[in-house]
Formats: structure tokens, C-alpha cells, sequence
């Protein structure tokens, strides 16, 4: 009788073990299936009105845009610098440039109303689009669905220019699709 408790209580250890490395497995982030090199943007930005200031660039959002007419779509990444909100609009440069970029494979397919980015026989919905016709002409809502997204990282980089190799950090940007 005793024996038989205690393989019932290992038995029980043993579930709560698997249960609990099942739910591990599940906790632990899907990675992209494909990723994609959109851009490489300085790491650091210059106000004009303070050339003696760097500020350090991040990626700020990203957002899909669509061409109904053509078919077509592309994807707009922003950047941001910590002083941007106190330099705004004094700012003649604008602050670092937006990535706007149409990649191959990347589409908007108006009978789905979604833009779609299809590589090696798979097909991705990147964002919703929702077309309304009202009053004050045609707008369209575009809404990422978190099937395609942005990522940024800092990077070391070189460029050999024939004849000295120049080192510099760069914000490398790569579209990620699951």
C-alpha cells in the first residue's frame, strides 16, 4: 500500500513536471520564419541648432501605406532622438530621415483588403485596410496585425573606400515576418 502512494506521488511530480515545461515551451517567443534587411540609418543625429550635441536615433514605429490604384504597398519606419519633442519644429533638418521602403514580395491585395508579403510559397497578412467613403472623400485605415514586424539594432560597420577602412555604429532595421 505504501509502494503504491508513493509511485502515485511520483507520478503526480512527474505530471506537474511535464505541465510545467509545456507551459515553459509555450511562454517562449515564436522567432521570425524570415527577416528581412530594410535599412542601415546613422546611430546618431545632430540637431541643427546644436551642432556640438549628438543625440542617439531609435526607431520610434513603423506603419504599412497602400496604393489602391496600383496594387502596391510599402512600409514606413520613423526614427526619434531623446530631444526631438525641445528642438521640434526649430529643427530645419526634421530630425533623422523615415525609412520608406516597397520590398518584392510585400502587396496589397484589395480583394482581401490586406497588405500581404509572400516568399517561398507562404503568404503573410502584415495589416489590415479598411476603406471608408464618407463625407469628406475616401480614407483608408491601415491596421498591422502583428504578423510582420520591425525590429532595430545598433550595429558596427565598416566601409573600405579604396584605400582606409572607416568604422562606424549604424542602426541596422529588418522587417520580421512569423
Amino acid at each position: 500500500m505504501n509502494l503504491s502512494r508513493r509511485a502515485r506521488a511520483e507520478f503526480a511530480k512527474g505530471a506537474a513536471y511535464l505541465a510545467a515545461l509545456a507551459a515553459f515551451a509555450l511562454a517562449v517567443p515564436v522567432f521570425a520564419s524570415s527577416r528581412i534587411k530594410i535599412d542601415t540609418v546613422p546611430s546618431e543625429y545632430t540637431p541643427i541648432d546644436s551642432p556640438a550635441n549628438r543625440e542617439p536615433v531609435s526607431m520610434s514605429s513603423y506603419h504599412f501605406e497602400v496604393n489602391e490604384e496600383t496594387g502596391r504597398a510599402r512600409l514606413v519606419v520613423e526614427y526619434t532622438y531623446p530631444d526631438q519633442m525641445i528642438y521640434g519644429e526649430n529643427d530645419d533638418a526634421g530630425g533623422p530621415r523615415s525609412t520608406v521602403v516597397q520590398l518584392p514580395g510585400l502587396t496589397y491585395d484589395a480583394t482581401a483588403h490586406a497588405v500581404v508579403y509572400e516568399s517561398d510559397g507562404a503568404r503573410d497578412v502584415c495589416a489590415t485596410v479598411e476603406v471608408h467613403d464618407g463625407l469628406f472623400g475616401r480614407h483608408i485605415k491601415v491596421k498591422n496585425t502583428g504578423a510582420c514586424t520591425v525590429s532595430a539594432i545598433v550595429a558596427n560597420h565598416a566601409v573600405d573606400d579604396g584605400w582606409s577602412i572607416h568604422h562606424f555604429r549604424a542602426i541596422d532595421t529588418y522587417l520580421e515576418v512569423r
